[in-house]
Formats: structure tokens, C-alpha cells, sequence
């Protein structure tokens, strides 16, 4: 009798600090600001973009606006980003050409505790500001607030459809989005209730009536190509590209990505 009470005793001890471990320790999973890459302003600013700070109820957050790179009739098509939580809005301002190239203003958003920007980042507090972002796109005069484009990456695909409850943006683009957090939690064995953070991007996804492109690559094993498919799942009619490629390296080429992306866009966004 002894020896089987500590044979069930000793796996459920484990487990019980499996779930203790995890409920502490999500938040700097989930964002982990004590790895991301150091603050670098010059990329912005050599890119032609403008950095404009935002006040949210934790302080002030950023927004980096670059203008399309060529004389285009206002006001401009808008791709707004949103990055996965490995990086920061100044990654992201030298990738952005082809589009800028082709009409597009971007701009991109970065979450509270990142890079430069004052607060805490949770689901809450990046909701309120991709929300203000949102509004103060719909403000610019030489930005149009009836063609603005959703994109994310990863983590930022979460980010982006926090906006879908008030907001009506003409196309959301979700590259190596999860399905929810939940699920990644179930895969690890790990029960819904203690998660704090529940972007919930299929339930979002499903309420989104307009435009939509996926892409996901075959090798994830971050955010495992199953989410795609649950999120095909309230979109049958999105149109999605799958690559051979694992989370960091998908798309497993970014020229290609940004022309496809033009191609999908084009009749919505430019049309007569």
C-alpha cells in the first residue's frame, strides 16, 4: 500500500508543481522583454519613418509612421504591423520597402515594456494600445481610415485582432498566428484556468467579416501548423499559403511574401 501511495503521490506532486512553475513563470514566456534585442531609434529614422510617442494608462507608448516612398495621391492606403514578441517596432522599419513602394504607409506598433515604451505588456494593456494606435490612424488627414490593412506576426497576430470587436479594418493578415493561448497551454498539458493572458484569435477571427490571408510554415513547432487549420476553420474562404518552414524562418522568403501580399490586396485596396 505504501509503495503505491507514493507511486501516484510522487507524479501528482511533480505535476502539481508543473502548474505552480507555469502560472508564475507565463508572463516572461509569453514576453520575454529580458531578451529582446537592444533599442535602436537610426533604423526608424533612416527609413524615412517618424516616431510619435502615445499616452496609455500605463504612460506613454510608440508608434513609428513611414510614409509611402514614392509621390502617391493622399490619403495613403495604411499596413499596420503588429511583431511577434521577440522583437521591437525597429526591427521592422527596413522591411517594410516593397510596400511603401507600392502606396502603402505603415505603421507599426510597439507593446507596453518594449523597446522605448513605458508599462507592463498583457493582454489588457496591448488591447489598449493597439485600440489608441487604431484612433490615432483614423486622425492623420493623409492617412485614409477606410483602407487600413492588419498585420501580424506570432504574438502580434493576437495583437491585431484584439481590434476586430471595434474596429473595421478592409483586410487582417495573420502570419504564424496561434489559435489561443489555451491551446498552446493543452499541448503542454496545462489546464485553461490558469492562463492570464487568453487571446483567443479563433473566437476574434470568427466575428472578422472582411478579407483575410494566413500563411503558416509546416515545421512550426512553436505555434504548430494545427492552429492554421482551427483557424481555417471559422474562415473557410481565407486564402492561406503554407511554407516548408519552422516559426523564426517563416515566410521562407520575405520577397516573395511582401509581392503576394501586394497581388491579394491590390483589388480591394486599389480599387477603381
Amino acid at each position: 500500500m505504501t509503495t503505491l501511495l507514493w507511486f501516484i503521490t510522487i507524479p501528482l506532486v511533480t505535476y502539481l508543481l508543473y502548474l505552480l512553475a507555469f502560472y508564475f513563470i507565463q508572463h516572461r514566456m509569453l514576453f520575454p522583454v529580458h531578451e529582446l534585442p537592444p533599442s535602436d531609434p537610426a533604423l526608424i529614422e533612416d527609413a524615412g519613418g517618424e516616431i510619435h510617442r502615445l499616452e496609455f494608462s500605463q504612460g506613454e507608448f510608440e508608434v513609428a509612421y513611414l510614409p509611402p516612398l514614392q509621390n502617391f495621391k493622399q490619403p495613403f492606403p495604411v499596413l499596420m504591423v503588429a511583431h511577434g514578441n521577440g522583437n521591437i517596432i525597429d526591427d521592422w522599419a527596413p522591411r517594410v520597402d516593397y510596400m511603401r513602394e507600392h502606396g502603402y504607409a505603415v505603421v507599426l506598433v510597439e507593446y507596453p515594456g518594449y523597446g522605448r515604451c513605458d508599462g507592463s505588456p498583457s493582454f489588457d494593456s496591448i488591447s489598449e494600445t493597439m485600440n489608441l494606435a487604431y484612433e490615432w490612424v483614423e486622425k492623420q488627414e493623409q492617412l485614409d481610415k477606410n483602407r487600413i490593412v492588419l498585420l501580424g506576426r506570432s504574438m502580434g497576430g493576437g495583437a491585431v485582432l484584439t481590434l476586430v470587436p471595434k474596429h473595421n479594418p478592409i483586410a487582417i493578415v495573420l502570419m504564424s498566428t496561434y489559435s489561443s493561448i489555451v491551446d498552446l497551454a493543452y499541448k503542454r498539458l496545462l489546464p485553461a484556468f490558469l492562463v492570464q493572458h487568453p487571446f483567443d484569435n479563433v473566437k476574434a477571427l470568427s466575428e472578422y467579416k472582411g478579407m483575410v490571408y494566413l500563411i503558416h510554415g509546416k515545421a512550426d513547432k512553436t505555434v504548430p501548423i494545427d492552429a492554421l487549420n482551427k483557424l481555417l476553420t471559422v474562415r473557410e474562404d481565407a486564402t492561406h499559403k503554407v511554407y516548408e518552414t519552422a516559426h523564426a524562418d517563416t515566410p521562407g522568403d520575405w520577397d516573395e511574401f511582401w509581392k503576394e501580399l501586394e497581388q491579394f490586396l491590390k483589388s480591394v485596396v486599389f480599387k477603381e
